[in-house]
C-alpha cells in the first residue's frame, strides 16, 4: 500500500499493516478515530514482533519494553514513542484499559514460545486475548458502557476474527516456524508440527483446515447473534465480522487450501462487506 498524506503517520501505519481494521474504523465516527488507530498501532506492534527479530531473546526483550511502556501509562508517565505517545494523550480523553493491553503483550509472547498451542481451547485463549481483548478496546474508545452483553460481542467478534487469520495466515506462519494448529487436533491425525506441512500429508492437512473453519464458522455465527446488542456509535468495533464471514466463504470454495492467492480479498469488495454488514447487524 502507498503512503497516503492525508493521514496521520499511526493511521498510516495501520492502513500498511491491518487493512481490514482501518477499513472498519472509517465507518467509526470521527472523533474517536485517531484513538481507533493508536490502539491498532499498539496491537501491531506487539503482534509483528515474532516476524521482526532474529531470536527469542530480543522479542521478549521488546515485550518487555512494550509492559514498561503501559505501565508507566498507568502511572501517567509517557516513553518517547509515537505510540505509546498517542495512547497517553488519548488516555485523557476517554480512559484506555492499559491492563488489558498488558495482557494482550503477555499472550504475545506465546508466539516467541517453542510450547504448542495444545488444544481448541487454549487457541480460543489466545484469540480471546489478542482479537477479543483488542476489539474490547476499540469498543471503550467509541465510548461504549461495560455493558456484559456488548462486552461478549465485541470479543466473540475479535475472538472470531482471530481465528480467521489464524487460518488464513497458516502459510505464512509456518514460514516463520510458528504453528497455531493445536496439539490435539494435530493428533488425530498422526501429525506433528513438524509433519503436518510434507506433501503426503497433504490430503490431512486440508482436512484440519477444513475442521478448524468449521469451528470458527460456528464462532461466528454466535459472534453475529450477539452483535445486534452493539449500538450504532460502536458498530465498527463488531464490523470485521462482516469480513470474516468473506474469509470463510472464500476458503471453502478454494477447498480449504490457505496458500492459494485467491485467499486475497479486494479492497472494494472488503468495503461492500462492511458496509452490507452494518446495515444488516
Amino acid at each position: 500500500m502507498t503512503e497516503n498524506t492525508d493521514l496521520s503517520p499511526i493511521a498510516n501505519d495501520v492502513r500498511r499493516f491491518d487493512y481490514d481494521r482501518w477499513l472498519s474504523c472509517l465507518f467509526a465516527p470521527k472523533g474517536p478515530r485517531e484513538c481507533l488507530f493508536a490502539i491498532l498501532a499498539f496491537n501491531i506492534e506487539i503482534a509483528r514482533v515474532r516476524e521482526t527479530v532474529s531470536e527469542p531473546l530480543l522479542g521478549d526483550i521488546r515485550l518487555q519494553w512494550w509492559r514498561d511502556a503501559l505501565t508507566g501509562l498507568t502511572g501517567n508517565i509517557s516513553k518517547p514513542h509515537p505510540v505509546v505517545e498517542a495512547l497517553h494523550s488519548f488516555n485523557r480523553q476517554q480512559p484506555i484499559d492499559f491492563n488489558l493491553m498488558l495482557e494482550m503483550v503477555d499472550m504475545r509472547a506465546k508466539d516467541l514460545d517453542p510450547a504448542p498451542i495444545e488444544s481448541t481451547g487454549d487457541l480460543l485463549v489466545y484469540a480471546d486475548t489478542t482479537g477479543g481483548a483488542l476489539h474490547h478496546l476499540m469498543y471503550k474508545a467509541l465510548g461504549g458502557a461495560d455493558n456484559s452483553k456488548n462486552i461478549e460481542a465485541v470479543v466473540r467478534c475479535g475472538r472470531s476474527y482471530a481465528l480467521t487469520g489464524i487460518l488464513r495466515a497458516i502459510p505464512f506462519h509456518a514460514q516463520n516456524g510458528l504453528v497455531l494448529i493445536p496439539t490435539k487436533v494435530l493428533t488425530d491425525y498422526s501429525l506433528t508440527d513438524e509433519t503436518v506441512f510434507k506433501a503426503e500429508n497433504r490430503a490431512a492437512f486440508l482436512e484440519i483446515v477444513r475442521k478448524m473453519a468449521e469451528f470458527t464458522r460456528e464462532e461466528l455465527r454466535d459472534a453475529n447473534l450477539q452483535a445486534r446488542n452493539v449500538s450504532k456509535g460502536q458498530k465498527a468495533a463488531v464490523l470485521c465480522n462482516g469480513l470474516s464471514g468473506v474469509y470463510l466463504k472464500q476458503l471453502k470454495k478454494l477447498k480449504y487450501e490457505p496458500a492459494d492467492p485467491r485467499m486475497e480479498v479486494g479492497g472494494l469488495r472488503k468495503v461492500l462487506a462492511l458496509s452490507m454488514y452494518k446495515l444488516l447487524a
